[in-house]
């Protein structure tokens, strides 16, 4: 059997190296992301009001 060349570290590097398998799909989450904090607003998670409201569940 033939032994093979130390690969360069800078070629093995090369093969970990991150890749977008979905092209365009971190700018659609963007987007998404976007167009939801625009219909949202206002609506955004407030633990206090979150704790009253339990609060209030559990009076009735």
């Amino acid at each position: 059997m033939a032994a093979r060349t130390k690969m360069s570290r800078e070629d093995r590097a090369k093969q970990f190296m991150p890749f977008a398998a979905l092209k365009g799909f971190d700018e659609a989450i963007k987007r998404m992301e976007e167009e939801c904090a625009k219909n949202n607003a206002g609506l955004m998670y407030d633990p206090e009001k979150l704790k009253r409201d339990e609060e209030e569940y559990q009076d009735e």
